[in-house]
């Protein structure tokens, strides 16, 4: 039995605009303007309160956001808008359908494992027709340990029993070297690489890849 890990955001998801230009389409949404300020307040906020586990970090960004005194409206409104907007953004990517499906077999069990807020996450994979996909689902917000934290791969281990274990996404620094530090064989999807060429660091690692993918 072997168990797949798949990262969500950059892997399976990707969006159709950068952030900041979501914080622009959640200012729109709400009747207001954004501007430079405003939007780094957003970023420092959200993410001091993303690290720190608080429940709400959109919120909490938004809040800072009207704060400056650059934007006139709720925070609420705002955070809603932004969530809205980051859920129509995400779309599958390219040939994830096809990967999932020869990942997939009667002796693997599939996971997303992701940093995020939980019900966000959800959200943007269920948008995506992608959620019912998988046998685990499981978030960084629901463990209170974010990716690179070796934590968040022992309670993947502990969510699916396995043999072996697969992780696969786009990051070397939260994805691919923490896996391989938990002893999972590490996946990098890198989007900058040559199209249709696989590289591997040996032919050792090619012989383990072969037998588990």
């Amino acid at each position: 039995m072997r168990a797949v890990y798949v990262d969500c955001d950059g892997t399976l998801l990707t969006l159709d605009c950068s952030y900041d230009a979501l914080f622009e389409r959640a200012c729109d949404a709400a009747g207001a303007d954004a501007t430079a300020e405003a939007q780094a307040a957003y970023g420092e906020a959200f993410f001091e309160a993303f690290d720190a586990f608080e429940p709400d970090p959109y919120r909490a960004g938004m809040a800072a956001a009207v704060g400056t005194g650059e934007i006139d409206a709720d925070p609420e409104t705002l955070r809603d808008a932004y969530v809205d907007a980051e859920v129509a953004a995400a779309t599958p990517a390219a040939g994830a359908r096809d990967a999932l499906d020869a990942l997939d077999g009667a002796d693997t069990a599939l996971g997303v494992l992701t940093n995020g807020v939980s019900a966000v996450q959800r959200r943007k994979l269920e948008s995506a027709g992608l959620f019912d996909r998988f046998d685990a689902y499981l978030p960084s917000y629901e463990v209170e340990a974010h990716k690179p934290d070796p934590a968040i791969f022992d309670a993947a281990r502990e969510r699916l029993a396995a043999d072996e274990y697969l992780y696969v996404g786009d990051s070397m620094e939260h994805d691919a070297r923490p896996a391989r530090a938990a002893g999972f064989l590490a996946v990098h999807v890198d989007s900058g690489a040559e199209p249709g060429v696989v590289a591997v660091d040996g032919l050792d690692t090619l012989g383990r890849a072969a037998d588990r993918l």
